[in-house]
């Protein structure tokens, strides 16, 4: 038996700060989760095939042959809409800049070519699923995608204008990434009563996307990071 869906609409996004090696960093600034995104675009990027052919002495082609085409990476380009200087931090490594108080907030960041683009880390998205009737369980279901290694990421043109201003940034995925079966619960398992769970299965070496249908509840937005504690 297969689940199917139609999708409409990014409902919430969550980035995670990776390390160098694709895996997720403990600490208390390590996750920011939002709902001020315009889109995620993804763009497979292929090597091309190669190809062989031999004509023969009458000038036929004798042989032809094409080997499989070879996935590289997946472009990403991400638009948001609301300026929170942590998801810019986590998407590029750019640094923040916090205030003189006495438990300093932080109220922005600098684009800082010693660090720009140097930040790795994963990105997770829920669709909506319009029509849909609640699972079994009577629990709403999402579109679920998981970016697991993201990284090499550029600024894109902004404009402050009588309009409303965005900001885009391009990331390539990688493979090798560490991101196992995840630090966060993505799903409901088959069990009764249903127990929230991460992936069922670990993110292997040479996977750049996940996706999957999941009742589970959507995380909370909120501005700014939040402590990431892996269990």
């Amino acid at each position: 038996m297969t689940q199917c869906a139609s999708l409409s609409r990014g409902r919430i996004a969550r980035f995670t700060r990776l390390d160098e090696c694709g895996a997720p960093v403990e600490g208390e600034c390590s996750t920011v989760v939002t709902t001020g995104f315009v889109s995620v675009t993804s763009t497979p990027n292929y090597q091309d095939p190669e190809e062989i052919q031999t004509l023969d002495a009458n000038g036929r082609l004798c042989i032809d042959d094409q080997a499989d085409p070879a996935l590289r990476w997946v472009d990403h380009s991400i638009v948001l809409c609301n300026v929170d200087p942590d998801v810019v931090n986590i998407i590029t490594a750019d640094p923040l800049v916090v205030d003189d108080a006495v438990a300093p907030e932080t109220v922005g960041f600098r684009l800082d070519s010693a660090t720009s683009g140097t930040a790795k880390f994963a990105l997770e998205l829920w669709s909506g699923i319009p029509g849909q009737p609640c699972d079994p369980a009577g629990f709403p279901t999402y579109g679920y995608w998981l970016y697991p290694f993201l990284g090499q990421s550029q600024w894109g043109e902004w404009a402050v204008t009588n309009a409303g201003l965005t900001l885009t940034f391009t990331a390539r995925s990688f493979a090798g990434s560490q991101w196992d079966v995840g630090p966060y619960d993505v799903r409901r398992d088959a069990v009764t009563p249903a127990t929230l769970e991460p992936l069922l299965t670990a993110i292997t070496a040479t996977q750049h996307v996940h996706f999957e249908i999941s009742s589970a509840p959507l995380p909370t937005a909120a501005c700014g990071c939040v402590e990431l504690v892996i269990p």
